[in-house]
């Protein structure tokens, strides 16, 4: 039936029917969506975290996927945030804008104040709440813009101790002649990664024997798996928040050969101990919040 054929009252009924149905989905969308989490499913499908995996298989926006991811966050931390979800206390936005306070809060009960305070707020009354509880201000969202030619467009606002330290880098610069914002902020990302590229390189260097049979594994087998890998998960291939695991976890007679070791990130990590170990085992070690 074509909506124009619809009386008037028949067409706000049905809309305001359809809106029901969006908020009961989304509401279903992130139960689901933390139920992947705690199982690290995400890791099948080679993504690494789940903002890639909505990203990837759900059509959503950057924005879209990281206000589910947060508020699926929030919704762990506090349970009774999906009955004031339901009960449009609070917005997707709200719960999205206060998943890292309430993930940095033990107490129960502080919590569910924070719950209290946002209910009926706008987004804007939220991030004062949020940035007044934790005494700091909040940044300009940081912004890149990649060209061509290889270069790449910064805007970011840098706040509180990082904008100090900023300051005094600059400061010790411009006794070498550096000045201009960019030069001194590609000096700063120059010394970074030669420090991490030497620390990378480093492993292994010393003399050290190669010890299969015990739980830790030798520099000399880093620096292997480390060529192997890439220095990147050997799943999903993400280069941030690396280990090395096991393949047949040491609990279960496996060894530290190089064989058996391999570079995870954390997330891939976590899904391989739960495939070997159990979902029950690992829920008391990686899903504690």
């Amino acid at each position: 039936m074509s909506l124009r054929n619809l009386s008037d009252e028949r067409l706000i009924a049905d809309t305001k029917m359809w809106n029901e149905k969006e908020e009961h989905c989304t509401r279903q969308f992130l139960r689901h969506i933390n139920e992947v989490n705690r199982r690290r499913l995400f890791c099948d499908d080679k993504t690494g975290s789940l903002f890639k995996y909505i990203r990837k298989n759900f059509n959503k926006s950057d924005s879209e996927t990281s206000r589910r991811v947060l508020a699926a966050k929030t919704l762990r931390h506090i349970p009774g945030a999906d009955k004031a979800l339901a009960n449009k206390q609070v917005t997707l936005t709200n719960l999205a804008e206060v998943s890292n306070l309430v993930g940095n809060i033990k107490s129960n009960k502080k919590k569910n104040e924070i719950l209290n305070c946002i209910k009926g707020k706008t987004q804007t009354q939220t991030r004062e709440m949020v940035d007044e509880l934790t005494g700091k201000k909040r940044a300009t969202k940081f912004k890149t813009c990649a060209h061509s030619d290889g270069s790449l467009r910064m805007h970011l606002t840098l706040v509180g101790q990082t904008a100090k330290d900023y300051e005094f880098i600059k400061e010790q610069l411009s006794n070498k002649g550096i000045y201009k914002p960019d030069e001194v902020i590609g000096h700063i990302i120059n010394s970074a990664a030669e420090s991490m590229r030497k620390k990378i390189k480093g492993i292994g260097s010393r003399k050290s024997k190669v010890i299969t049979n015990k739980r830790a594994i030798s520099a000399v087998i880093k620096k292997a798996v480390i060529a192997r890998s890439g220095n990147k998960c050997e799943n999903c291939g993400s280069k941030y928040n690396l280990h090395f695991d096991h393949i047949i976890p040491y609990s279960i007679s496996g060894s530290s050969a190089i064989g058996n070791v391999r570079q995870l990130c954390s997330n891939c990590n976590a899904r391989a101990a739960i495939v070997a170990l159990s979902q029950g085992k690992m829920d008391l070690y990686i899903n504690q919040s």
